[in-house]
C-alpha cells in the first residue's frame, strides 16, 4: 500500500479563497450587489438552495476523536460551522480536501497518478469569523480528523439537507495520513 503524507496548513483567508477558486467550498461573503444595495427595504438574494430530493434542512453536531482518514463526499452542499462556545479546550480540527471533485480524483486513483499534490490538509482555528463558517460544495472529497494535542476531540456543527447521503470515497491501494500522525 502506498502512503500519501499530508502536512497540515493553518487555515487563513487566502487558503479558503484558494479552495473557493477550486470550487470546493463557498465562503460566507455577501455578494457585492447586496453590499452595495441602497434599496429602502434592504436586499436579499438566495445564495443556493438544496435540491428538494435531499429533504428539509437539519443541523448536526459532530465530535471527532479519530486521526484516521476515511474520505467521503456528498451529492449536495453542506455548511460547516466551526464554533466553540463550550469553554472546553479542543484539540486541533483538520479537514482533508481533495483538490479535484470526486470524478476527477477517482480517475487519478484509477490511473495511479494520485499524489500528495491532489490533497490539502487544513488545520482550523474555531471561532475565527473569517474561517469558521463555509459551505462544502457537493462532490468535494473530504474528511475531518483530529490532530494531536492537549484537550478533547473537537466538536463542530454541520447544516445539511435531512436526506443527504454520505458517499464513501475509495482510495484503493493508498493510505492517506496527516504527516505528524505517522
Amino acid at each position: 500500500m502506498k502512503i500519501i503524507k499530508l502536512k497540515p496548513k493553518t487555515a487563513t483567508p487566502g487558503l479558503l479563497t484558494f479552495l473557493e477558486e477550486k470550487k470546493l467550498i463557498k465562503t460566507f461573503k455577501p455578494p457585492q450587489d447586496i453590499l452595495a444595495s441602497q434599496a429602502k427595504n434592504g436586499a436579499m438574494r438566495v445564495i443556493y438552495s438544496s435540491r428538494a430530493c435531499w429533504g428539509a434542512h437539519k443541523l448536526i453536531c459532530v465530535k471527532k476523536n479519530s486521526s484516521s482518514i476515511k474520505l467521503n463526499y456528498h451529492p449536495d452542499n453542506e455548511e460547516f460551522i466551526l464554533l466553540n462556545n463550550s469553554g472546553v479546550k479542543f484539540r486541533p480540527l483538520c479537514v482533508i480536501f481533495g483538490l479535484l471533485k470526486q470524478k476527477g480524483l477517482s480517475a487519478k486513483f484509477r490511473k495511479g497518478t494520485i499524489s500528495e499534490n491532489d490533497f490539502i490538509a487544513v488545520s482550523f482555528k474555531l471561532n475565527d469569523p473569517r474561517l469558521c463558517v463555509f459551505t462544502m460544495l457537493g462532490g468535494t472529497v473530504h474528511c475531518e480528523v483530529v490532530l494531536p494535542g492537549n484537550g478533547v476531540g473537537p466538536v463542530f456543527f454541520v447544516a445539511e439537507p435531512s436526506k443527504l447521503g454520505l458517499n464513501g470515497f475509495e482510495a484503493k491501494g493508498y493510505k492517506l495520513v496527516v504527516e505528524n500522525n505517522v
